[in-house]
């Protein structure tokens, strides 16, 4: 047999040799169809479920989560993902809404509450809800910035520019029953006495009443207070002399500003009635000229005066 083998060796390694091949052929052919079935099975899979693969999944997950961020919410102006506005102080130092100030006298508090951009320069002359004021009038009349039917009243916007106050020339100086003594105020004409109807020398103006008043003074005396009303007898303007004292003449005039819907100067003479926009229908009176102030009444609540002075410079 080995000697056969010897004498036949070429011929059985070709034989071996083809039997090698035919059993590598036969399982490459069985592999290749192990192979197709596999991938068959997958397709028929992915046809009826359409899963995407799990790393898919987490980067579909990932992707929503950046489109909505978790929002970090605190209580205070500052936290961990929230930071400190800052900004430069009024000593050229950096400053924060937590040490300092930042539009004095109104607090930081107040404009985060209404939402008002406190990092602008000029936020105290704004007027988000278009009402005419400012949001510094607004914060001075506690009053809402946001709504324009939450306002100060419109007589918060009329300042002084100047004063002029005239003394009236004459004095009611003493009464015997029903005359009364009028004087000028240096004394250099003689005295005049004068009852309920007369006009006063030198004046077109004419006693048209007489009051009888008493009031305690500040030693605890009751003092005569009297009054006699005058009236011009042209223009129908009054003047009133208390007993003793000397009256403001009608010629008296303030001269005012008025910067709602803009800047408007006007001069009003005392006793003398005036509207103010926008609400015109109300009528405003002069009673009392001062150098250092002006007093109105609303002629709807006489017994309520109104002081108004110089505007802050």
């Amino acid at each position: 047999m080995t000697e056969w083998i010897k004498a036949q060796y070429d011929r059985v390694i070709l034989i071996a040799a083809a039997f090698f091949l035919l059993v590598s052929l036969i399982l490459i052919a069985w592999n290749a169809i192990q192979f197709r079935n596999r991938l068959l099975t997958q397709e028929a899979g992915r046809g009826k479920s359409a899963l995407p693969p799990p790393v898919a999944v987490e980067l579909n997950h990932a992707a929503k989560q950046l489109e909505n961020p978790a929002q970090w919410r605190a209580s205070t102006r500052s936290g961990l993902f929230v930071p400190e506005k800052h900004f430069i102080g009024a000593d050229g130092m950096p400053a924060t809404l937590e040490n300092t100030q930042v539009h004095a006298p109104v607090p930081n508090e107040w404009f985060e509450q209404y939402h008002l951009p406190i990092e602008d320069a000029d936020v105290l002359d704004q007027d988000p809800d278009k009402d005419g004021f400012t949001n510094l009038d607004e914060w001075q009349g506690n009053t809402d910035p946001t709504n324009k039917d939450s306002h100060p009243d419109y007589v918060t916007k009329l300042h002084l520019v100047s004063a002029t106050e005239e003394p009236f020339r004459y004095i009611f100086s003493s009464r015997i029953k029903d005359k009364f003594g009028i004087n000028t105020i240096d004394q250099t004409e003689p005295t005049q006495f004068l009852k309920v109807g007369d006009v006063i020398q030198g004046t077109d103006f004419k006693i048209v009443k007489f009051t009888e008043k008493r009031e305690r003074n500040r030693y605890g005396m009751r003092e005569d207070v009297s009054e006699l009303l005058l009236e011009h007898a042209e223009n129908d303007v009054q003047v009133t002399l208390v007993k003793g004292k000397v009256a403001t003449s009608p010629q008296s005039v303030a001269t005012f500003v008025y910067t709602w819907g803009g800047r408007r100067e006007f001069e009003v003479r005392k006793d003398q009635e005036f509207p103010l926009k926008p609400n015109e229908d109300i009528k405003y009176k002069l009673v009392e000229v001062q150098p250092s102030r002006a007093v109105i009444v609303n002629t709807e609540d006489p017994g309520a005066p109104i002081e108004i002075g110089f505007a802050a410079p």
